[in-house]
């Protein structure tokens, strides 16, 4: 009910002075005790027959109650019991009007049950309603012991009247506190889950290019072994020294290559017979295309620029394949039906790969529902970072995306004759598939 006000108020004042739900129900709060301290305390006067004094003590110890369970529930409930069972004994002898719950007393308590209901624990607002009944009971018995002549069928009868309407208060503020409480926790757990799958899956594409460079690294250091080992035997003639050269790099690559599948051993699933098998290279981009033509995509592949085949290291042709491989993924999920150009330009000392799409048919039913989307754009950027390369993406102005990436070559060694190639040397490499 408070968020519906708030919403209501929300939109006849300025963005900058939003009401406070909290502020909002203290207001409330405190201008029904002054309603109901006027409203109740003159009955008790008037129509009871009460004191004035006691009655008007009595009555701001009862609707005082109503803002101190706000911040003290169980306070107030000791306050709201003690008025129930003293408030009806000030005017026991008028007859013709209900006792020993006035309307204006039974509104009141029924509003403290209220927001105990909604802001307790449900044993509190259970011993609210329990004990304003019992109090008015006492206070029944005691005036029936007290006079002779009492009323006591009519109050016994407005005694339940008040029970069941109370009671049903109180059902429904407790159903209405446990719903809120399920209501956030869920929530909670829905922003636990996914910061979790996010966290995770940021870990295991961490562990997954962990491992590839793993792979890469362990068949260079395996090469070096072998060739140092072999040296002194395909080389005949080499002095002792040279072969106990050779022995020590061929014992060092050894030592190296134990020492790093030992610390990156706990990256391994040795289930996973996948993570065995030979990294693609940059050179396999055609059969990945050919893949997704075959699966109705439409990919187009531009190449510009110098060759680059033998600039390129292992671990940036893995991560070129792995970059365009994951745009193209993220291309057929959130762009059904769309238009892919691939173009790759190389140059003298890097390599400049982009990836755009159209808008297509929009995302895909599975797209629309992953609410821990850009984790592939996350693991593109750290696998460019992790050989010095950079990531651009966002959208296009035709509503499409493009993903762009430079990823850094080896330097180009001398040629035979000593020279250098130029960076703006002609294309010697152009192909349109």
């Amino acid at each position: 009910m408070s968020v519906m006000v708030t919403k209501i108020f929300d939109r006849f004042m300025p963005p900058n002075r939003r009401l406070n739900p909290e502020a909002l129900a203290w207001v409330a709060v405190i201008v029904l005790a002054i309603v109901m301290l006027a409203v109740e305390s003159s009955i008790a006067v008037s129509i009871n027959e009460a004191p004035v004094a006691l009655a008007f003590v009595v009555t701001v110890v009862h609707v005082g109650s109503m803002p101190l369970s706000l911040l003290r529930p169980l306070f107030g409930t000791l306050m709201s019991i003690a008025a129930c069972t003293v408030l009806p004994l000030l005017g026991p002898l008028v007859s013709g009007v209900p006792w020993p719950w006035m309307v204006p007393m039974m509104i009141t308590q029924i509003v403290i049950i209220l927001i105990i209901g909604l802001r307790a624990h449900w044993g509190v607002a259970l011993a609210a309603l329990l004990g304003s009944i019992a109090g008015s009971a006492a206070a029944v018995l005691i005036t029936h012991l007290l006079i002779a002549d009492t009323r006591t069928d009519g109050a016994i009868v407005n005694i339940l009247i008040y029970s069941c309407i109370a009671g049903g208060v109180y059902l429904a503020a407790v159903i209405i506190q446990q719903w809120q409480l399920i209501r956030s926790q869920l929530v909670q757990e829905k922003e636990n889950t996914a910061e979790e799958h996010s966290k995770r899956v940021t870990i295991e594409e961490k562990a997954r290019i962990a491992r590839e460079l793993h792979d890469i690294v362990a068949h260079s250091m395996s090469i070096i072994n072998i060739q140092a080992s072999s040296a002194p035997f395909r080389h005949a003639g080499i002095d002792s020294e040279v072969a106990k050269e050779f022995a020590d790099i061929s014992a060092s690559a050894r030592t190296a290559l134990t020492e790093m599948r030992g610390l990156l051993s706990v990256l391994r699933n040795d289930e996973g017979g996948g993570e065995l098998a030979p990294q693609p290279k940059f050179s396999e981009i055609d059969p990945l295309v050919d893949k997704a033509r075959q699966a109705g995509v439409q990919v187009t592949v531009e190449r510009s620029g110098e060759p680059i085949d033998h600039l390129m290291r292992d671990s940036t042709g893995l991560v070129g394949y792995r970059i365009i491989q994951e745009a193209l993924s993220n291309a057929i999920r959130h762009a059904r039906n769309s238009a892919i150009a691939i173009r790759i330009r190389g140059g003298s000392s890097a390599v400049w790969i982009s990836v755009v799409n159209d808008h297509g048919d929009g995302p895909s039913e599975a797209a629309k529902h992953d609410k821990h989307d850009r984790q592939g754009l996350i693991g593109m950027r750290e696998r460019a970072a992790s050989v010095g390369g950079q990531i651009r993406s966002g959208s296009t102005a035709d509503g499409g995306f493009e993903v762009e990436a430079v990823l850094p070559l080896a330097p180009r060694e001398r040629l035979a004759d000593g020279a250098e190639p130029t960076a703006d040397a002609p294309a010697t490499d152009k192909e349109t598939s």
